[in-house]
């Protein structure tokens, strides 16, 4: 069975592809996966490992139905690159605040609403019901680097940032730096 990160790999590649325009019932999920395959952005093995009602959970959801109508205005961001300089301090507090250091990532997901950014991360991480903090707290740190990567190579505000868990089948906002709970 396809666990750990390479299960991670094939959800976000999925995610990462889903043409929101076709999401409307299981079956039109299903034909997008095996297109991927056919495609070959996604292997057989893969494939298998990604659970449709996982993605249909998704779609049906809040969070998934404010990225589709993104999506359908031109407005949703995926899988975008970012490299942005910090001070090391920033970093670890020991480091010498006066070196700097290169942070780069890949944002799985934003979209725009009202002018402000919504970042998405999807997480396939096994968790359960009630340990959403646990989720929050292992991937604070990396959703703040996110914004404000977003926030420098775009001039605008991230409003919110979200965690996608599909362990879960919800989404958990996670407080956005400066923001209250």
């Amino acid at each position: 069975e396809f666990t750990g990160a390479a299960r991670g790999t094939a959800y976000h590649r999925v995610m990462e592809c889903l043409e929101y325009g076709k999401t409307d019932t299981s079956q039109n999920l299903k034909e997008q996966i095996e297109e991927l395959v056919q495609n070959q952005k996604l292997s057989e093995v893969e494939a298998k490992c990604v659970r449709v009602s996982d993605i249909r959970g998704f779609v049906e959801c809040d969070l998934g139905q404010r990225m589709k109508a993104a999506a359908l205005k031109g407005r949703l961001f995926r899988e975008q690159p970012f490299v942005i300089s910090r001070s090391a301090a920033e970093i670890d507090e020991s480091w010498d605040e006066s070196e700097r250091v290169l942070v780069q990532g890949i944002i799985d997901a934003y979209f725009l609403e009202d002018e402000e950014i919504v970042l998405v991360d999807y997480k396939t991480d096994y968790v359960r019901y009630g340990m959403e903090q646990t989720l929050v707290d292992r991937y604070r740190v990396q959703l703040e680097q996110y914004a404000r990567a977003l926030e420098q190579l775009t001039g605008m505000k991230v409003r919110e940032q979200i965690i996608y868990s599909f362990a879960l089948d919800k989404h958990i906002p996670v407080p956005v730096c400066g923001q209250k709970k």
